[in-house]
């Protein structure tokens, strides 16, 4: 008799067990997320930190149950370490988001430190060496698909009509916030762009040494505007870039802009001057990570690198932009974009495949 009791009172164990684990499934399923978006900077550059704070709208907009919060972390780069410590050891956050070069070092060594803690970071690889981090997944961006496009543009914009700003000099710049791969490989795509429409163009270049200076940027855009004759600038600058459009402007010349779409957010006033935004989507490329993440897919310990075929390298195509750049151009700029899709354009990188 005792020998049944057991067996049933086993029995009935396992089966609350088994309910109680399946519940424990179903919560983990639907657990609230917690994301932190770590800003190397400020806010408000109209580009590439925007882009990365719109992405985390795009996370609440989709998915409510998820909490998010950002910090701007400034441009003290010798903080960067503690805060990233302190956000870390908090444990308040289940998924930390960061980006570019500058915390590449810094979320490889806390993640080694706290093994358990999930990271994406966006910009750079962290998965580029021997050693191996489970624990980030890293998004990198064809950036020189987008130089290609601009370079394409400028280049359709120096041999076209209706271009009231420009003066058909053959000659295009590109200012870079700093010499670094990133810029380099949007320069490298910018130059095979332009040539692409026409062998004679000339691409000049200028950096500016960091990303928020936009006094010194307007200055470089002002001596290739007024004295090396420049009719388009590519800015790949972040919030210095502000700067470039601002000589853009006054001096009545063209501007590509970068990252997000920089006529929207500018305004009228120096719209006119924008011919486009090459759109490096950083905002869609998080939400993309945290579907993957939801649907149960292993992200963490791998790295994608993302381009025009999966929208997130692209053109601003807007109102500004249909009234700017002509049909014709536009019907071009399609049609190497779909090429780039079907790889039928080689375009220089920085970066190995």
């Amino acid at each position: 008799m005792y020998k049944k009791i057991f067996i049933m009172l086993m029995v009935l164990c396992l089966a609350l067990t088994g309910c109680a684990g399946t519940d424990d499934a179903a919560k983990n399923d639907k657990k609230d997320l917690s994301i932190l978006l770590l800003i190397n900077g400020t806010l408000g550059d109209k580009s590439f930190f925007d882009s990365a704070e719109a992405g985390m709208e795009l996370i609440k907009e989709k998915y409510p149950e998820i909490t998010t919060k950002t910090i701007e972390m400034g441009t003290d780069e010798t903080k960067y370490a503690a805060i990233l410590e302190e956000n870390v050891a908090s444990k308040a956050y289940d998924i930390i988001v960061a980006g570019t070069w500058q915390l590449k070092d810094k979320v490889q060594k806390i993640s080694e430190a706290y093994p358990e803690q999930k990271f994406i970071l966006f910009d750079d690889n962290a998965n580029d060496g021997e050693k191996k981090y489970e624990n980030i997944y890293s998004i990198l961006y064809k950036q020189n698909e987008g130089g290609f496009l601009a370079g394409a543009l400028a280049g359709l914009v120096e041999q076209g009509e209706g271009y009231s700003f420009a003066k058909k000099t053959k000659k295009i710049g590109l200012i870079g916030g700093m010499d670094s791969k990133i810029v380099k490989d949007f320069l490298l795509g910018y130059e095979d762009g332009a040539k692409y429409i026409d062998k004679d163009i000339e691409v000049l270049t200028s950096y500016v040494g960091n990303f928020t200076d936009a006094i010194k940027a307007k200055d470089l855009a002002n001596i290739l505007y007024k004295e090396k004759d420049v009719d388009i600038i590519f800015n790949v600058a972040s919030i210095a870039g502000l700067g470039i459009i601002d000589s853009a402007a006054e001096t009545e010349r063209y501007v590509i802009g970068v990252d997000s779409d920089q006529a929207a957010l500018l305004g009228e006033a120096k719209a006119k001057y924008i011919l486009t935004s090459i759109l490096k989507r950083v905002d869609t490329s998080l939400l993309r990570a945290i579907d993957k993440y939801k649907a149960g897919e292993e992200i963490f310990g791998t790295t994608e690198i993302l381009g025009v075929k999966d929208d997130a390298i692209g053109i601003a195509d807007n109102d500004f932009y249909k009234n700017t750049v002509s049909e014709a151009d536009r019907a071009k700029i399609d049609e190497i974009i779909d090429e780039i899709k079907a790889d039928k354009i080689t375009i220089r990188s920085e970066f190995n495949d």
